[in-house]
């Protein structure tokens, strides 16, 4: 099985935008978990409870973490014209503080398949924007901000297994939509920056994803205001599919120059084919 390609992953942003002029919805029919970061529910001085958007999620809960209204990655939800107001930030700086915000484990989080994208951006060297694990082989865990690392866990054959990519980007002051997604089937993972491709790997296929049953999501542990304005996640998303670009929270490309993207591409492969074939 040959692995995914930058050139691949454009082909199939291109041709997919081209026959969706609708484009997708932020909440699809295999989304399993969708934080906006829109709500506080916990009215106590030092506490956050951020709703799930599907009705069968738990809440994403903080006693360290606060709705941020001046640091947005975009004003408005990608792909829809809902607004976006705030984002989560930790209340503290230093230390054992960050965000330290979870969502306890709920039945349709137990998948073989996954997406997990959200935009993020720290200047800390020591921090996980992202953890879903007991700390054994199981789960996904997104790490270091400095040389960003994933790390997820299978099954092959019985045989847990886990597998990693690192040096995906190096986090700065600046926002970036991150997005991991793992086809069972394939065996194939992807990881995405601002919706461009940076890494796969293809491992066994039908090695469905380990997610120990009662696992609680984590997000942003220590991650905290290294300086002001510093340190903020928003827009986490879980799907329990292998989502294509198309799909992801970030902003579409014009409809022209999509077209025009499209049939140069069209117009590669067709040669590539011709080529391959004489």
């Amino acid at each position: 099985m040959t692995p995914p390609t930058r050139q691949r992953g454009a082909l199939c942003l291109a041709l997919g935008l081209l026959v969706s002029s609708l484009g997708p919805t932020t909440a699809r029919a295999a989304t399993i978990g969708y934080w906006r970061m829109e709500i506080d529910n916990d009215p106590s001085a030092n506490g956050l409870s951020v709703p799930n958007e599907m009705i069968f999620g738990t809440a994403l809960t903080s006693s360290e973490a606060e709705l941020d209204g001046s640091n947005l990655p975009t004003t408005t939800v990608p792909l829809t014209t809902a607004p976006n107001n705030f984002s989560v930030a930790s209340r503290f700086q230093g230390g054992a503080n960050g965000i330290n915000a979870s969502a306890a484990w709920y039945a349709e989080l137990s998948v073989t398949s996954i997406s997990i994208e959200f935009w993020a951006r720290t200047t800390e060297s020591v921090a996980t924007p992202f953890r879903w694990t007991t700390g054994g082989l199981d789960g996904v865990v997104i790490t270091d901000p400095n040389s960003l690392e994933v790390t997820w866990a299978v099954d092959v054959a019985g045989t847990p297994t886990a597998f990693s990519m690192s040096a995906l980007d190096n986090m700065d002051a600046n926002w970036s939509h991150y997005a991991f997604v793992y086809d069972e089937v394939t065996g194939i993972a992807e990881f995405w920056v601002d919706g461009t491709l940076v890494s796969s790997f293809d491992g066994p296929d039908n090695a469905g994803l380990r997610i120990a049953s009662g696992t609680p999501i984590e997000l942003g542990v220590l991650m905290d205001y290294s300086s002001a304005g510093q340190g903020t996640i928003d827009e986490v998303r879980i799907d329990g599919t292998a989502l294509g670009p198309v799909a992801f929270l970030v902003p579409e490309p014009g409809t022209a120059s999509l077209l025009g993207t499209g049939l140069v591409l069209l117009a590669l492969r067709r040669r590539s084919l011709r080529t391959s074939t004489d």
